[in-house]
């Protein structure tokens, strides 16, 4: 008898702190899960805003306007960003759906997107075309230039937030799991316990009969085994089904790039913290000079930059420098940026540098 309750109470003990030890782990991994998961549609949502801005910006400055500014880009409903302008201004459909195929590439977005163009007055639609990934896309009005008024743009991406949906609802299925396992845990526990008192009682009614203990001693060794094993495969699949889900947050369609350092510069990610070039999947280093110049001329993007200006901001803390040094800076500028055919740096003769695009013909 004194081996049966050894033998179960330590077995209960473990079972004990089994169950206590799952409710924990599946707590943190439920917020940690979360965690990841907000945070990588959270940076994902930026990046497509930042786009969606950096197209707006492209916009204005092939009407002319350098001044008027672009507003807050929002997202009105889940996958859909709301492009607004600060004043009317003019466009060409053939601009808008260049600039929306360079800088939102399809091949990021399995079901394509949507963009329309509202007028701001009347509430209706004056523009719009469809990019797809599995049937042609939808381009209307092409040729035609729309004429100055008070214009929003929606763009619309129908499986923005599809991934997320499927994370959580695997995510779902794999709590039921571990609750399940953890009930059984629980009820096996107070199984044990049940049979270890029922033990106790016939243990003692057949001490009174018969001085023999091998046959109740081998029903304890059987149950203590069957328990084991019972034991032994909850928590295996515990292991099984929770270990591979920490793998699960990866966005291999967006760089994981810090948004506040990052911007769109033609069809690449210029990234001034970090001092390179990402076009694709090929990352560009740029040197210190390089990355500082490039900088600069990006501030100003379509407008001219001085010579006088990228010397004093550049070399500003070396005791000699000469124009030839700015020129070597931006001929090796321009061979890096030569991945882009339109995006260009052009020489004001003496007078400095401009970072422009120039529209396929």
């Amino acid at each position: 008898m004194r081996v049966n309750s050894a033998f179960t109470g330590f077995f209960s003990n473990r079972l004990v702190v089994g169950c206590g030890i799952a409710p924990v782990m599946l707590a943190i991994f439920l917020i940690a899960s979360s965690f990841t998961e907000h945070s990588g549609l959270n940076l994902r949502a930026k990046q497509v805003n930042l786009m969606i801005r950096q197209t707006g910006h492209r916009l204005l400055l092939l009407a002319g306007d350098s001044t008027s500014r672009v507003l807050p880009v929002t997202e009105i409903k889940e996958g859909t960003f709301l492009l607004r302008f600060e004043n009317e201004f003019v466009f060409n459909h053939d601009s808008l759906m260049a600039l929306s195929q360079r800088l939102l590439p399809k091949a990021q977005f399995p079901s394509g997107y949507t963009v329309t163009v509202h007028d701001c007055i009347k509430g209706g639609i004056v523009y719009g075309f469809q990019v797809n990934n599995t049937s042609p896309d939808i381009l209307a009005c092409s040729g035609r230039s729309q004429p100055p008024g008070c214009y929003t743009i929606e763009f619309t991406f129908p499986d923005f937030y599809e991934k997320v949906k499927q994370k959580k609802a695997d995510l779902g299925r794999l709590t039921e799991s571990v609750e399940a396992d953890t009930q059984v845990v629980h009820e096996n526990l107070e199984e044990s316990k049940t049979a270890s008192f029922a033990s106790d009682i016939d243990q003692r009614t057949e001490k009174s009969k018969t001085t023999t203990f091998d046959f109740p001693l081998m029903h304890v060794v059987y149950g203590g085994i069957l328990m084991l094993l019972s034991a032994t495969l909850v928590i295996g699949r515990f292991r099984k089904n929770s270990t591979p889900v920490p793998g699960q947050n990866q966005n291999s369609t967006i760089t994981n790039e810090p948004i506040t350092e990052v911007a769109a510069l033609g069809s690449f990610l210029f990234n001034t913290k970090a001092q390179h070039l990402l076009f694709g999947g090929e990352a560009i280093t740029l040197t210190d000079k390089e990355c500082k110049v490039l900088e600069l001329l990006h501030k100003n993007f379509g407008e001219l930059t001085p010579r006088e200006t990228l010397m004093q901001e550049v070399w500003i803390n070396e005791g000699v420098f000469t124009g030839r040094s700015l020129d070597m800076f931006v001929s090796k500028l321009r061979k890096k940026l030569s991945l882009d055919p339109e995006l260009r740096i052009t020489n004001v003769h003496g007078k400095g540098y401009k970072l422009e695009m120039s529209m396929p013909g």
